[in-house]
């Protein structure tokens, strides 16, 4: 019997660091905000626009980001990545304005862009049809992992040795990780040294990647076909809800709950474990759904939509209860019910777009980082203004309009399928 958890599934660990390493740098300003906000003499509508410039750059990153790693393959790709943002991490702390803040901040954006991206081709190229699921869950986990224990560890340095301490001391740890990718990774399981023929075999023949030689991808084709555009927009409102919570939970929780900078550290942490453990099981539940014979729209589709439900649900409790405790718990499980939407989104990625999966991964998360510029300035200025009940509440309306577009999606038809099928027909005649 094949042995099929071995050598791809250690790089799916490292990808599970990298993608840790990837939110604590990204969360760790969000736990620090009342300090930097002082600092620097900002306002919550300033500090939001400094995290909507790290998702615009983020987000002009995507495409590039995706025909880059198509080309050159995720090992050159992620490893430039990695250092590039762990690089502007660090000179986070070293700028003494607010206009130098947000230009590092858009550069490190742009810098943490490629990561997804080349994960998704990692994905297509090292593991089989039937794991897409569980390998979105190892690859995307790490990310939602960082936010747990990102607020204990940013809090305990910079306590100890001030807010500037945290980001030096992530950029190192994201250096060291950078070289040590690239020293073990391969783009394609053939051209690793160290797989097993075993596995080399069943990754090949189960794998979803066209035998020939592969042309660019048809972006024309893609940007008059509706499902690629649905697509984008299911994502798009799906992580501009997520940075709600990265950008603005810790100040929502000492501001609207009177929490103290260290208690509202670990309470942040909750959402963000509730999230991991959805993320980390989504992928499995989607593929265990798929081997019993259920549809991509069933196993992923019904998985993303009973995520967006139960978020609605649980986001409306969270803002009408009035203690603490009770608000961090409904927090916690509406945060955690997005898991099912992002492992799954990244999985249909996979299925729509094959060896195609870097553009189309690249395109939906352009979307979605769209989502994230808005989210901390559209966030801020309604807490400002309208207070936190009404910035929270207000959510629940896209939420419900994106589990409806699900359905459109259609994850069970690849979006090259008629333009393969085309090709063939034209070739014959």
């Amino acid at each position: 019997m094949v042995r099929r958890s071995r050598l791809r599934w250690w790089f799916a660990f490292l990808f599970f660091i990298i993608g840790l390493i990837a939110y604590m740098d990204r969360s760790n300003i969000a736990v620090v905000a009342s300090p930097i906000m002082e600092s620097f003499g900002i306002n919550k509508v300033q500090f939001g626009f400094l995290n909507s410039l790290f998702s615009l750059g983020y987000a002009i990153s995507q495409i590039p980001a995706g025909l880059l790693s198509e080309k050159f393959g995720a090992r050159i790709i992620v490893s430039c990545s990695l250092i590039w943002w762990s690089i502007f991490t660090m000179l986070t702390a070293t700028v003494r304005t607010f206009g130098s803040l947000g230009a590092v901040r858009l550069l490190f954006g742009m810098g943490e862009g490629p990561m997804y991206p080349g994960n998704a081709v990692f994905n297509t190229y090292w593991f089989s049809k039937k794991e897409k699921g569980r390998a979105s869950s190892a690859l995307l986990a790490g990310s939602y992992f960082g936010p747990v224990i990102g607020p204990a560890i940013t809090v305990s340095i910079f306590q100890a040795f001030g807010w500037k301490a945290a980001f030096y001391t992530f950029g190192i740890i994201g250096i060291v990780v950078a070289f040590i990718w690239y020293a073990l990774s391969r783009n394609k399981p053939e051209d690793h040294p160290k797989i097993s023929k075993e596995e080399l075999e069943y990754i090949i023949k189960e794998r979803s990647v066209a035998k020939e030689v592969k042309k660019a991808a048809p972006w024309g084709y893609l940007l008059r076909t509706p499902r690629f555009w649905i697509f984008g927009l299911t994502y798009f409102v799906t992580i501009y809800i997520v940075t709600i919570y990265l950008v603005w939970l810790p100040t929502y929780l000492q501001e609207a709950r009177h929490l103290t900078l260290a208690k509202s550290g670990l309470s942040a942490s909750l959402p963000w474990l509730a999230i991991f453990i959805t993320v980390m099981t989504g992928g499995a539940i989607s593929d265990r759904l798929l081997s019993k014979g259920k549809s991509r729209m069933v196993a992923r589709g019904g998985l993303a939509i009973g995520g967006l439900i139960a978020f609605a649900i649980t986001m409306f409790l969270a803002s009408r209860t009035e203690t603490t405790t009770t608000s961090v718990l409904w927090l916690t499980l509406s945060l955690g019910s997005l898991g099912f939407p992002v492992v799954t989104s990244w999985a249909v990625a996979n299925d729509l777009g094959r060896e195609y999966a870097g553009s189309v991964s690249g395109w939906m998360n352009m979307w979605g980082n769209i989502g994230a510029f808005l989210s901390p300035l559209v966030c801020g200025w309604l807490a400002q203004t309208l207070g936190w009940n009404i910035a929270l509440l207000v959510n629940i309306i896209p939420i419900i309009v994106t589990a409806f577009l699900w359905f459109a999606v259609r994850p069970d038809r690849p979006l090259f399928e008629n333009q393969l099928s085309s090709s063939k027909t034209n070739e014959i005649m």
